[in-house]
């Protein structure tokens, strides 16, 4: 299967449309149609439904887009491993983060990257909630991926790094204590991210656990507007630990709930081998977090990255 041609699959498919698609690879539009035409003739499948200037995937396509992604990918690969017997020098790795992530721990881990590897390029995606960037890591768009371990689905591989806390932040001047029971809380609006969010589903469990009806007061998808609701008195919030060092510096108050709520934050990817910068990415990031891998399944390989796991098939 001529790779050239996958290529030219992909960037229709990525850009929505044919005449978009030649702009951005840089072939003409008559060439690349023909070059679809061709993988579609080779295939014996139609590839995208044609309406007007606009294209969709076919179920064909569909099937064919994360194969095809992994294919180029591997290309990448084999090229790559060849350069970094001398030294990781140049490449690329694409990673995706939930929103919460993307200050801490993910702006460290590619500062210390982008210091090791200056000639890599990374590519940071922007998925709105987990299932986005499930979908990203299991069509091949991103390599790796910034994660709460439990809230992932099936059938990719996670490395656990550290477990994060999470702190009950409340507008300025409010008199609470400085670790706060989460039975206390019955009574206080919070503001929070849209339900299928891991902040939401943190939130909505501890205080049914403590046995309260959440009082949602603002429901907001824009992560960034969390914080300033709760300076301008619009409810509480449950935010990571490093956001609520942030909270407190500008004035909110801040209490530690008890019991406590924390998280297990993990790098995921689909099942099969990494690229090399991804690979050094992981050892890295492994690195900068020793708590991770504490324990071992007696299944992983000996020098294999601690804390890695299979997430299991789901059974009907």
């Amino acid at each position: 299967m001529d790779l050239r041609r996958l290529g030219h699959f992909l960037a229709v498919a990525d850009h929505g449309g044919f005449t978009r698609a030649s702009k951005a690879v840089f072939v003409s539009q008559p060439a690349l149609s023909l070059s679809v035409r061709e993988l579609e003739e080779e295939l014996g499948a139609e590839l995208f439904y044609r309406a007007g200037r606009g294209v969709r995937l076919t179920p064909a396509g569909h099937a064919l887009l994360g194969p095809a992604r992994q294919a180029l990918r591997d290309v990448d690969t084999a090229r790559a491993a060849v350069a970094s017997v001398t030294g990781l020098v140049t490449g690329s790795l694409t990673l995706g983060s939930l929103p919460t992530l993307a200050a801490d721990p993910l702006a460290g881990l590619v500062g210390r990257f982008r210091t090791a590897h200056p000639g890599v390029l990374v590519d940071l995606a922007a998925p709105e909630d987990t299932a986005d960037l499930a979908e990203l890591l299991q069509n091949g768009q991103c390599e790796l991926g910034l994660a709460e371990g439990a809230s992932l689905p099936a059938g990719l591989t996670t490395h656990e790094l550290t477990r994060q806390r999470l702190l009950i932040i409340l507008p300025p001047g409010t008199i609470r204590p400085a670790q706060l029971a989460i039975a206390e809380l019955g009574s206080v609006p919070f503001i929070a991210a849209p339900h299928g969010t891991s902040s939401r589903r943190l939130l909505d469990e501890a205080l049914t656990d403590a046995g309260l009806s959440p009082h949602i007061a603002v429901v907001t998808a824009q992560r960034e507007a969390i914080l300033p609701l709760v300076l301008a008195g619009a409810g509480a919030a449950l935010l990571p630990e490093p956001l609520a060092q942030v909270a407190a510096r500008l004035g909110a108050v801040v209490s530690d709930p008890r019991p406590p709520i924390t998280r297990s934050i993990v790098l995921a990817h689909r099942a099969g081998p990494l690229a090399p910068a991804a690979r050094r990415f992981l050892k890295l990031a492994a690195g900068a977090h020793p708590e991770s891998g504490s324990r071992r399944d007696a299944s992983t390989p000996a020098g294999s990255i601690r804390g890695t796991r299979q997430v299991p098939a789901l059974r009907s």
